[in-house]
C-alpha cells in the first residue's frame, strides 16, 4: 500500500521526462528545416523565421547568424513542467538546438 504513491510519482516523472524529449526532438527538427530554408533564401532569417513561427505553442525564439558563406540557425524554446504533483517540483526546461549550413544560391 506504502508503494503505490512511490509507483504514481515515478509514472508521473517519467511522463514529464517524456514531454521534454518529445519538444526537444520537436526543436532539433524544425531548426533542421529552418537552417536549411535560410540556406537556399535570399533573405536567410526571414526564411528561418518563417519555418519557426509555423511552430506551435509554447515560447520559441530563433537566433540566425551569416559568416563567411555559411548560415547559423539557433532555436530555443521553454518547456513548461507541468504534469501533475512533478511540475511544483522542477523549473520550465529550456531546450536549444544550433545547426550550421553552407549558403547555397537562391532557389528560384
Amino acid at each position: 500500500m506504502l508503494t503505490l504513491p512511490l509507483v504514481v510519482l515515478l509514472v508521473l516523472a517519467v511522463v514529464q521526462v517524456a514531454i521534454v524529449l518529445t519538444e526537444r526532438a520537436r526543436v532539433e527538427s524544425i531548426t533542421w528545416n529552418a537552417a536549411r530554408a535560410a540556406s537556399v533564401a535570399p533573405s536567410p532569417a526571414t526564411a528561418a523565421r518563417r519555418q519557426v513561427d509555423d511552430f506551435p505553442g509554447g515560447h520559441t525564439t530563433v537566433m540566425v547568424e551569416e559568416e563567411e558563406g555559411f548560415v547559423t540557425v539557433r532555436v530555443r524554446r521553454t518547456v513548461a513542467t507541468d504534469v501533475p504533483v512533478i511540475g511544483r517540483f522542477f523549473p520550465d526546461v529550456t531546450v536549444e538546438s544550433e545547426l550550421t549550413l553552407l549558403l547555397e544560391p537562391p532557389l528560384g
